[in-house]
């Protein structure tokens, strides 16, 4: 049963009419299109966070779960005055089932819009553009470090793996670019689960600096939040990003860098940042690609009346290992009190499947703040092997396997020290 019930809600995505897909040109100046697509992924992990899923001895600590999502969407763009007038809609089914225990959110559904919004885009960036966005919109800073997820999946909405929710609601943004230079200011609200309410809000001002040649990009932001006193560490608190991308040689080589200091006084004083170089063998066979990335999350200090804990904020996925680091670590570690290493291997073995391998070694930033305090800072380390299938036009799928070994902190705060084993295959189908 466990993995008939995903396949039957693939396949009954199939009997949709294709038109739903079809972008029609009604005139030169009016677009419509629209589109459709749903998934599924089986979950199982064996020796979840250390927790005896059934107490009773011998003890279980497997949790195995399904997660089912249906996206449905819409847009409309016309040519208004001088300018471009584009409108956007989407509404989203998730469910996660299957005895899915704490580790997943537990058994949940929910149906809700996710996209919902109207903008107005003026002039060219030659030139000058101008561009105005309201409703529920989706936004992302950078590649999403810190602020790209503004829909809160999980818990009684279910779907927290596949988080395909997330539009800020409501949200706007203002933006100008010219040049190469692009200025924005945006208002975002966290749509947050019923049961967890933090009503933050998030104010910010981004500039963008883009070279003609694509060798090398600058960003800068500010951004200043408020909350209720649910999450005080936010309340008044100031957040400021710096971020860069270079290709410093003519060699297929490229850096990334990114840096967040929180600042909110003795409620939040902590710093973020992270250092990666990847180089392309392109020439080789399956054009393999080599990854390095060093993390720093800072971790509170017990000696001090401070709070020195990063806050990860709304962090967002676009690649393997970026930003959720570790297929079973990102679930119990997350992006604070931590310092990790990251080696990766990407190949290409042809046009539609990608594979590799990810290693990540994991230390605590501040061992006497974790579980109640520790003496190592040895937490865990762990080897990801992904492989992205894309049978043909219209479904992909997905797999993952992955083993984490505890580290000497791990053993401390669990007393258990057997490896964590963790597998997943997820399989979309879409049309647009």
């Amino acid at each position: 049963m466990k993995t008939i019930i995903p396949v039957v809600a693939l396949a009954f995505s199939m009997l949709l009419p294709a038109t739903t897909a079809l972008a029609q040109e009604l005139e030169e100046d009016e677009t419509w299109g629209y589109g459709f697509r749903t998934g599924s992924g089986y979950f199982s992990f064996r020796n979840s966070l250390f927790v005896e899923h059934e107490p009773d001895p011998p003890g279980d600590l497997s949790d195995d779960w399904f997660e089912v999502f249906a996206e449905a969407w819409l847009a409309y763009q016309v040519k208004l005055g001088n300018g471009l007038l584009y409108a956007h809609g989407s509404v989203a089914y998730v469910r996660t089932a299957d005895d899915a225990a704490a580790i997943s959110g537990g058994t949940a559904d929910s149906l809700d819009v996710d996209d919902l919004y109207v903008s107005y885009l003026l002039g060219r960036p030659e030139q000058g553009e101008f561009e105005v966005s309201v409703g529920r919109i989706p936004y992302v800073l950078g590649k999403g470090m810190i602020i790209a997820d503004g829909y809160a999946d999980g818990g009684s909405r279910g779907g927290a793996w596949t988080n395909i929710r997330k539009a800020w609601a409501p949200g706007g943004r203002l933006r100008y670019a010219r040049g190469g230079h692009l200025l924005e200011y945006v208002y975002l609200e966290r749509d947050d689960r019923p049961e967890s309410i933090t009503d933050t809000v998030v104010n910010g001002i981004n500039y963008e600096w883009l070279s003609e040649s694509g060798k090398w990009n600058l960003g800068s932001s500010w951004l200043w939040l408020d909350a209720n006193d649910s999450t005080p560490d936010l309340a008044g608190a100031d957040v400021y990003n710096l971020r860069a991308y270079i290709k410093p040689f003519s060699a297929p080589m490229s850096i990334n860098a990114e840096w967040v200091r929180e600042d909110n006084g003795e409620a939040l004083d902590a710093d973020a940042w992270y250092l990666m170089a990847d180089w392309s063998f392109e020439e080789a066979i399956w054009s393999p690609v080599v990854e390095a990335r060093y993390m720093h999350f800072e971790g509170d200090d017990p000696n001090t009346s401070a709070n020195e804990e990063f806050n990860p904020l709304f962090t967002g996925f676009y690649d393997w290992g970026s930003f959720f680091q570790g297929e079973v670590a990102a679930w119990f570690v997350g992006n604070s009190n931590l310092n990790s290493t990251m080696l990766r291997l990407h190949l290409s073995p042809t046009t539609s499947v990608s594979t590799g391998l990810v290693y990540y070694d994991f230390k605590l930033d501040q061992p006497g703040s974790y579980q109640g305090g520790v003496q190592s800072n040895d937490l865990a380390t762990e080897i990801n092997w992904y492989m992205d299938w894309s049978i043909n036009d219209y479904f992909s799928v997905s797999l993952v396997g992955a083993r984490n070994w505890p580290g000497a902190a791990v053993e401390e705060a669990f007393d258990r020290s057997d490896a964590f084993l963790y597998g997943m295959i997820y399989v979309i189908f879409n049309i647009e």
